[in-house]
């Protein structure tokens, strides 16, 4: 397999996956759109379209002194709208050198070009969704290509670049298997997906929710966590950030006997008092 798509594909995984696993985000519902809006907003990157008569630039990237810009053409299909602001994401996010990209039909081949094309079809076509809509859900074709809005080109292709990566030297198999999939006949991929399932889900597992969003889960449930039962809250380090994410969550630790624990509440649910008496009550259980 192309070593630039396995080196994109992970590094784009990395920063995907940990996104997915932070807002909890469903398998069988993922949409591209949730992590481009996270980034767009975390980064300050201004989306705009534009339109050039001949079609001849899909995708642009501008940064200068005023920030981030991506612009798509507005006369594009949807599809190919989602596929090109993935790939001007992919720009941003990979950390290419420059200050200008243009997508182009004449730059394809170009090094940049490839590695922001392989981040595009990742984010919008992640593996672990790929293979809970194929395997375990049993979509046909046409159902996962509308459900994560891309074209019929752009899921096959990325179906065989995703399968070649775990079959590295049976491309003829794999492309046959694609082929009587889009015919809505799936017993040779679900073949395919069965030897290779374990291997996805425990890539997609490496990835845990930040101390943050799983304190902020918990809180927001029953109003109260501790470091009972996220450890890390003992480090009072990380307090500022898990204040900063809420204004009504609140960090305090108590001490008895040797022994401390750390504890956050929702200052709407409980009060200062209360919280503190539960807090204690957990140290005398210890």
């Amino acid at each position: 397999m192309d070593e630039l798509y396995t080196k994109v594909s992970n590094a784009t995984k990395r920063v995907l996956y940990q996104y997915m696993k932070n807002a909890d985000i469903p398998l069988l519902n993922y949409n591209f759109d949730y992590f481009f809006q996270h980034c767009i907003q975390k980064h300050q990157i201004q989306v705009i379209s534009h339109h050039f008569s001949n079609h001849k630039i899909e995708g642009l990237t501008v940064v200068d002194e005023l920030g981030t810009s991506f612009s798509y053409e507005r006369d594009n299909p949807k599809v190919k709208q989602n596929f090109t602001l993935c790939h001007e994401l992919g720009h941003f996010i990979l950390k290419h050198d420059g200050n200008y990209f243009a997508e182009s039909i004449d730059n394809q081949e170009n090094l940049l070009e490839r590695e922001a094309n392989v981040f595009s079809a990742v984010v919008l076509m992640p593996d672990i969704v790929l293979l809970s809509k194929i395997y375990y859900s049993c979509e046909t074709f046409h159902q996962v290509q509308n459900s994560l809005a891309v074209s019929k080109q752009a899921l096959f292709f990325r179906l065989l670049d995703f399968l070649r990566e775990y079959y590295p030297g049976k491309d003829s198999e794999i492309k046959q298997a694609v082929e009587t999939y889009i015919e809505g006949k799936n017993a040779s991929i679900f073949r395919l997906f069965h030897d290779i399932r374990e291997q996805i889900i425990e890539e997609f597992h490496q990835f845990q929710p930040s101390l943050i969003n799983q304190v902020k889960k918990r809180v927001s449930e029953v109003g109260f966590a501790t470091s009972l039962e996220y450890p890390d809250l003992l480090n009072q380090a990380n307090w500022k950030a898990i204040k900063a994410s809420n204004i009504n969550i609140r960090t305090w630790l108590v001490y008895n006997k040797g022994k401390s624990i750390a504890y956050v509440w929702d200052k709407e649910k409980f009060s200062d008092e209360e919280a503190r008496n539960k807090a204690e009550l957990q140290l005398l259980l210890m």
